[in-house]
């Protein structure tokens, strides 16, 4: 009778506590190589499969082709979960048909407003696509609804105190592309920065979106070196920053409650 009790209270002390989790924890990867802009594509190629070796958090990293990526994200989103999209200054056509031809509704906005993550260095993101700069800045105005633009040549970065926390590869460079932190504007914050010019030019930073949860991230917006560690960069996004905000994804509670019973059972 003793042991029942005990088991009969675990039970009811179980669900009678609060759910506690996160609601749109960490979720899978796609990155996109297959295109490239102000950077050697074959160099995007290898900083991707480095990403592809050194990533620990997500639950699943794949790299996809332009062919593959639309049908992802659109698998991607409303799951549940924080899904991210890397890209190396070249914005796959599946995604976001060039030119601006949906300016509203694309699969990549719908990606975005779903509470997930774009993740982009090399070239100006959203810009660059077939054709060239097809997007052109409003690329960006259209992905984020919000009247921003990246025209930052000459910049002079610096890491921050969070850069140091989170993005130890971080040193000192000169972006061309940064966010600009006075046009972020409601519903947008800026979330997190890891490099800046101590006057309001941002790069690598995030900014969020507090309506949709949704992300955008920068890192090395920067033309012509192929040296820079952009795959080292993005994985310490993604593996310090990244999964501390959203957090792992819960377990099935009815899969716990069956184990845990397991061991109830077991013990005794």
């Amino acid at each position: 009778m003793k042991k029942l009790i005990i088991i009969a209270m675990f039970i009811m002390c179980y669900f009678a506590l609060p759910s506690i989790g996160i609601s749109a924890p960490m979720g899978e990867v796609a990155i996109f190589t297959e295109q490239a802009g102000w950077m050697g594509q074959p160099t995007a190629v290898e900083e991707g499969k480095e990403m592809l070796n050194m990533l620990k958090t997500p639950a699943d990293v794949v790299v996809l082709t332009d062919k593959e990526i639309g049908k992802w994200a659109e698998d991607h989103t409303d799951n549940g979960v924080s899904d991210i999209i890397v890209t190396f200054g070249w914005f796959p056509t599946t995604l976001y048909t060039p030119g601006n031809v949906d300016p509203d509704g694309s699969i990549a906005e719908e990606f975005l407003e779903g509470g997930n993550v774009f993740l982009n260095t090399a070239d100006y993101i959203f810009y660059v696509t077939q054709g060239g700069g097809a997007n052109g800045e409003q690329g960006l105005k259209n992905m984020m609804d919000i009247n921003a633009d990246m025209w930052s040549d000459g910049t002079a970065i610096k890491p921050t105190n969070d850069g140091k926390k989170y993005t130890p590869t971080l040193k000192a460079f000169t972006s061309a592309r940064t966010f600009k932190e006075k046009q972020i504007v409601d519903p947008w914050e800026v979330e997190v920065v890891f490099g800046d010019n101590g006057a309001g030019f941002l790069d690598p930073a995030i900014v969020h979106d507090t309506e949709t949860d949704g992300r955008i991230g920068i890192a090395y917006q920067v033309p012509g070196d192929d040296g820079l560690p952009r795959g080292e960069l993005f994985t310490e996004m993604i593996d310090n920053y990244l999964f501390e905000v959203l957090g792992p994804q819960s377990v099935d509670p009815n899969q716990k409650v069956a184990t845990t019973w397991g061991h109830l059972k077991s013990s005794f």
